[in-house]
């Protein structure tokens, strides 16, 4: 099998790894997208609606939870034994989770046993997942010098996952009925054991092969030399877990079981959002290349805190062309700092210890936000209202981006 040197080619660097994470993030979000199909499977015995929401939302958070403990443990692999060999490992162990979860036995054919194993394979997908995308930015930014457009092409086929997801959702609903949910993981499995194989024909980054020493325990490096950039990283990455969680994956299940709405009444808006979604993060990428970015992630934090209200407000109206305005623009500000944030994130840590710092900012970001954000919301939304819930998570993820600007400086 002939491998793709990775200083040949910007474009098949980009897309063969943000493939992998694109198959990746399309197995992710399936529990959230079948998530009514996965509650009568698993919790069918419980009665109040509420206590059915926090559940789902509860399991559906646990994988982003245990996710710093897979990027502490796969970023230290990935700066010992190399950047390909560790993000390879990710995929194939999502993969043999989402197949499990697909085939497994319900509630009603072995009882608490059922939901048990569920969750424990949730946590083992999260950890996987907690090394996924942080080696795929790593190893694209260390291998090409074109790294806006790179970085720009292979979060664009991450983001494919989501609106992939989105698709099969609907087309699976359409052709299995109670049944889709199976069928979605089943097939996602084999669409990761593909990015497996794809991954294979890699190589190995020249700045790590370079590297002349190893770093044998990275976090202690971080926490004595690169300590603030650690923290900024953090905050930094706050808002595109905001962007991945609460509009990407959050957002439709507050439109269905909070709204109101059908699926067939913004379906249509979600798929075009997504798509809006994918341009914005290439195009803000590709002007890293070009343009001053540290200032135009600090413009679209302060727009985040200003606008986050008034468009789940929009939302909230029940009248497609304000619902669609809503959507939009509490998708484009965050996607604007997601096509920003890997080149900022990267170029502040020193190669021997930049796979655990991306990792370790990367997973406790997304850990605040996929573990707080949706029963943050979920709570106000209960005790205040529909709007209020959703739009002070954007407000305070804001704020924290802002603050992160503060912290990190460039190191290469």
């Amino acid at each position: 099998m002939s491998k793709i040197k990775s200083q040949d080619n910007v474009a098949k660097v980009s897309v063969l790894a943000g493939t992998g994470g694109m198959l990746e993030f399309y197995d992710f979000i399936l529990y959230i997208l079948f998530s009514d199909q996965i509650t009568q499977a698993f919790f069918v015995d419980i009665q109040s609606e509420y206590i059915k929401n926090l559940i789902v939302v509860a399991i559906f958070s646990i994988a982003y939870i245990v996710r710093p403990i897979g990027g502490f443990f796969i970023g230290w692999l990935g700066d010992n034994i190399g950047r390909k060999k560790s993000f390879s490992f990710t995929i194939l162990l999502m993969g043999v989770c989402v197949l499990l979860m697909g085939i497994m036995p319900t509630y009603a054919q072995i009882g608490l046993t059922a939901p048990i194993i569920f969750v424990l394979l949730r946590v083992i997908q999260g950890f996987a997942l907690g090394g996924e995308l942080p080696g795929a930015i790593v190893f694209v930014y260390e291998s090409v010098e074109r790294r806006g457009l790179a970085l720009g092409i292979m979060f664009a086929m991450v983001f494919l996952g989501f609106l992939l997801g989105d698709i099969m959702s609907i087309v699976l609903h359409a052709v299995f009925g109670q049944y889709a949910w199976r069928a979605a993981f089943i097939s996602g499995s084999f669409v990761a054991f593909v990015g497996f194989y794809i991954r294979q024909r890699l190589e190995e980054t020249k700045l790590f092969s370079t590297l002349k020493n190893k770093q044998k325990f990275p976090l202690l490096v971080l926490l004595k030399e690169q300590f603030k950039s650690q923290v900024g990283a953090i905050l930094c990455v706050i808002i595109v877990a905001f962007n991945g969680v609460v509009v990407s994956l959050y957002l439709p299940k507050y439109l269905q079981s909070h709204l109101h709405y059908t699926h067939a009444f913004f379906d249509p808006m979600v798929l075009a959002s997504a798509v809006i979604n994918i341009i914005v993060i290439f195009a803000a990428s590709l002007l890293t290349d070009y343009i001053n970015y540290r200032k135009l992630y600090v413009i679209m934090a302060a727009c985040l805190i200003i606008f986050s209200y008034p468009a789940f407000l929009l939302i909230s109206l029940n009248t497609a062309g304000w619902v669609f305005i809503g959507i939009v623009i509490i998708s484009f500000i965050p996607s604007v700092t997601t096509g920003l944030f890997m080149r900022i994130l990267c170029e502040s840590f020193t190669t021997d210890v930049r796979f655990s710092g991306v990792a370790i900012g990367y997973n406790l970001a997304f850990a605040l936000v996929g573990g707080f954000a949706p029963l943050v919301s979920e709570v106000l939304i209960h005790d205040v209202n529909v709007v209020f819930g959703p739009s002070i998570v954007g407000i305070v993820c804001g704020i924290l981006g802002l603050i992160s600007m503060r912290l990190l400086k460039k190191r290469y």
